[in-house]
């Protein structure tokens, strides 16, 4: 039997948790329904399973409690400096302004420097989704690819997201690191014990391993070989040159060292659908070539095509009525957590 977590109780408890360790209370609720939001849609890798970690991030020095601040405005042109803050917090606060600008010069760009960790893109992609845009979002990170042909990483995973409205549940979602896995997916290996499976990573002699924590301490295989190098190098130009903030080199990890600040950049572009066409017929337009796209013979053993997203917003349906499933180390944390700040548990955790 396993453990599941409702959706209320998930954001009541991690916001009182935050609260506890520091965080205003409107910021905690504000981060709490954020990391739930990305459990919801299956980003488990980044989801609630990290709130232990993220305590320890904001008590132990890694991050503030200041607000994000705009530096400058110029237009459909914004950049924002986190001042160090919990990284979904500055999203939030860059996702709101992309939003309003694209809604008055039909796009945006907004750039912020110095943020914590901001998890996954797609939650930022998919709330400018919601307000009818198309939305883009992409994040600089510590280096975790070697260049083609070299040993050492030099350049971040950069992950990217892109998101569009299909109606009013469903959308376009694409989220992805430029490197065959994401390192969170190298993280819950490592948390729970087990190998990774081969072709993920290599270890700091650039040999291949299966081993979680010599990838961790080595490098991520690019998709694509020199493509997604390529192409990781190209996010990078987005968040950490144009925001004038921290290249991957310059970046922190979190969660390694949680007494430091990590110096985050990333961007997030906004494009208002209303600006082209009316957004209802964007929407079915969009819906029915997503319909074509996967109305194909299927190969042999698959059951299921799917488009980007589809995946997703089942699941976000799903664990919205059943509850978020825990693993058993997330299960321990919550109840360290619990006894270190005097939450009572027992309407917390639901057997299932």
């Amino acid at each position: 039997m396993g453990k599941i977590i409702k959706k209320e109780s998930a954001v009541s408890f991690i916001a009182r948790v935050m609260e506890a360790a520091g965080m205003p209370p409107d910021d905690a609720l504000l981060w709490a329904g954020l990391m739930t939001e990305t459990s919801l849609l299956g980003f488990d890798t980044h989801g609630i399973r990290m709130v232990e970690r993220y305590v320890d991030f904001l008590t132990q020095g890694g991050a503030t409690v200041e607000k994000p601040r705009i530096i400058k405005a110029d237009g459909a042109i914004t950049q924002i400096d986190a001042r160090g803050c919990m990284g979904h917090l500055a999203a939030w606060k860059a996702v709101q302004t992309a939003a309003e600008n694209a809604k008055k010069y039909g796009i945006s760009f907004t750039s912020v420097k110095n943020s914590g960790h901001i998890g996954a893109c797609s939650l930022y992609s998919k709330a400018l989704a919601e307000k009818d845009c198309i939305g883009f979002c992409c994040t600089a990170s510590r280096p975790g690819i070697a260049p083609t042909g070299g040993v050492k990483p030099t350049v971040g995973i950069n992950p990217l997201s892109v998101s569009a409205p299909i109606n009013a549940e469903s959308f376009f979602l694409l989220d992805m690191s430029t490197t065959i896995t994401a390192m969170g997916k190298v993280t819950q290996a490592l948390d729970n014990g087990k190998q990774i499976p081969p072709g993920w990573a290599l270890d700091k002699n650039g040999k291949p391993t299966t081993d979680p924590r010599e990838a961790r301490d080595g490098s991520l295989l690019p998709i694509g070989g020199y493509k997604g190098y390529g192409l990781a190098l190209a996010i990078e130009l987005l968040c950490s040159a144009l925001s004038g903030g921290s290249f991957s080199d310059e970046i922190s990890s979190w969660i390694t060292q949680p007494r430091n600040p990590t110096k985050i950049p990333f961007a997030v572009i906004a494009v208002d659908i209303g600006h082209f066409q009316e957004p209802g017929h964007f929407k079915q337009t969009l819906q029915t070539w997503l319909a074509k796209v996967i109305d194909v013979p299927r190969q042999e053993g698959v059951g299921r095509i799917y488009f980007p997203g589809e995946i997703e917003n089942e699941k976000y349906s799903l664990r919205g009525r059943e509850g978020i499933p825990l693993e058993d180390v997330t299960v321990e944390s919550f109840q360290r957590l619990a006894r270190k700040y005097s939450i009572a548990e027992a309407d917390i955790l639901t057997c299932v």
